[in-house]
């Protein structure tokens, strides 16, 4: 290894973003030629005041992983637009490799799906738009080819069982 800083190897930190900001702070570092980027995110559905929607979010929020020659580019790196500064564990600031190849690896697009699991056999969910908006019951099965949910209602005092688009029921619990 030479004693020329810029010579040294580059390596991964953990930075932290301002709220909300990760996916901009990492675009921004991904144009700098010397920085590679890593912003694990998930999708997964939540409630909406209109029922349910799938969003996309970081992974770690407020978080984002960077690889960089600390020497020749940190000072860079974290006056970046969106970063507000460099994770540290008292000494310690470097991320292992194999701990973000791993992390890669289970995460190959950059982005996990998260199933809705409000549609899973078992699942106590509420009906959230419709004629039967309000209504709890329990999902008892997926019709996939007709892309509906087979629902077990207590409607007016007796169980009746029900066909429903996956969008018009939330988990119960999601409700509070």
């Amino acid at each position: 290894m030479s004693d020329n800083p810029s010579q040294a190897p580059k390596e991964w930190f953990c930075l932290r973003t301002q709220t909300k900001r990760e996916h901009i702070a990492a675009a921004i570092l991904d144009r700098l030629d010397a920085v590679e980027v890593f912003c694990p995110r998930v999708s997964q559905v939540k409630k909406t005041r209109n029922g349910k929607k799938r969003f996309v979010e970081a992974m770690f929020p407020g978080y984002i992983f960077a690889k960089f020659n600390y020497h020749a580019h940190s000072r860079q790196v974290v006056h970046s637009q969106g970063i507000t500064q460099m994770v540290e564990l008292g000494e310690r600031r470097v991320i292992p490799e194999h701990i973000i190849r791993d992390l890669k690896a289970s995460v190959p697009e950059g982005i996990i799906e998260a199933p809705d699991l409000s549609i899973e056999p078992g699942a106590e969910i509420e009906v959230v738009t419709g004629s039967l908006k309000g209504i709890n019951g329990k999902v008892l099965a997926q019709l996939p080819a007709k892309n509906r949910i087979q629902v077990l209602l207590e409607f007016l005092g007796r169980e009746i069982t029900v066909e429903v688009n996956p969008d018009d029921i939330l988990l119960a619990r999601d409700n509070d």
